[in-house]
């Protein structure tokens, strides 16, 4: 790959990220970090970016804001293995809330035609609703989003919580064993917080590209989340290392921990 093409795709994953690293980017390239390092400084001398020891970031440091039908495009084989997998979650006579990911809404695309309730904030999941007869649908309300198709503010979080939800669905932009999982949209994040409050319990679907990452704004503890539903690509020993914590993993080739007793998530 010529050294303008391999530039072209660094200011990409900047503008995407935030930050790059310059040791992740040479093995990714397959070139060396001398290499990387003269590619960060020929796009420092004529883009508004920032060296950082290791790599570079946007003036910022913050990932963009991705729209929805941005995200909808990615991995979008993950997010479909995991809509299966968490579709048999599903129960008729319950209230399901979901976020306005795009991983909760492929799950949403699969659901039949039941009896039960769909509580939430995302345009798209209410456009797809409208067309079942059973599902009862209720929006939370609120100041709509465009670049997100989402529900946001003060009104969405009384909205959510008049209804007593007993599983909510949402995905991230990053999970930390240790932190918990995190979003890049501040009022978005504001809203999963409540809503994993108001929950009895949590089912976080997140593709294994979201494993070990952190984004800006952590709503959820790892003890708040009752299971995780992700790929088969999760790095094995992560996976050891969420399931320790006591929380019910399961790989969307089927794979789960049955022996683990996840935490319990009552009612805020």
């Amino acid at each position: 790959m010529l050294a303008p093409q391999r530039q072209q795709i660094i200011l990409s994953l900047l503008q995407d990220r935030g930050t790059v690293r310059t040791i992740e980017l040479a093995q990714n390239f397959g070139v060396t970090d001398e290499t990387i390092r003269r590619d960060l400084q020929s796009l420092a001398e004529v883009h508004p970016l920032k060296r950082i020891h290791g790599g570079a970031s946007s003036l910022t440091g913050r990932p963009r804001l991705q729209s929805f039908n941005e995200r909808q495009n990615l991995n979008v084989g993950s997010k479909t293995r995991i809509a299966d997998t968490a579709r048999s979650l599903i129960e008729p006579g319950h209230t399901y809330a979901f976020d306005s990911s795009t991983t909760a809404f492929a799950l949403v695309s699969t659901l039949p035609d039941l009896p039960y309730r769909v509580v939430t904030n995302s345009f798209a999941v209410m456009e797809h609703v409208t067309r079942m007869q059973e599902v009862e649908l209720i929006s939370v309300g609120g100041r709509y989003h465009p670049k997100t198709h989402t529900f946001v503010g003060g009104e969405t979080i009384d909205g959510l919580r008049r209804h007593n939800i007993h599983t909510a669905f949402i995905s991230c932009v990053g999970y930390d064993p240790i932190r918990g999982a995190s979003e890049g949209f501040e009022e978005q994040a504001t809203f999963k917080t409540r809503l994993v409050q108001f929950a009895e319990n949590v089912v976080l679907l997140v593709d294994s590209s979201k494993l070990n990452e952190r984004s800006e704004y952590f709503f959820a503890d790892p003890t708040e989340i009752t299971e995780i539903v992700t790929d088969s690509a999760a790095d094995p020993k992560l996976i050891k290392k969420i399931r320790k914590l006591g929380i019910k993993l399961t790989l969307a080739d089927g794979t789960t921990n049955a022996s683990s007793t996840p935490p319990a998530v009552t009612n805020a």
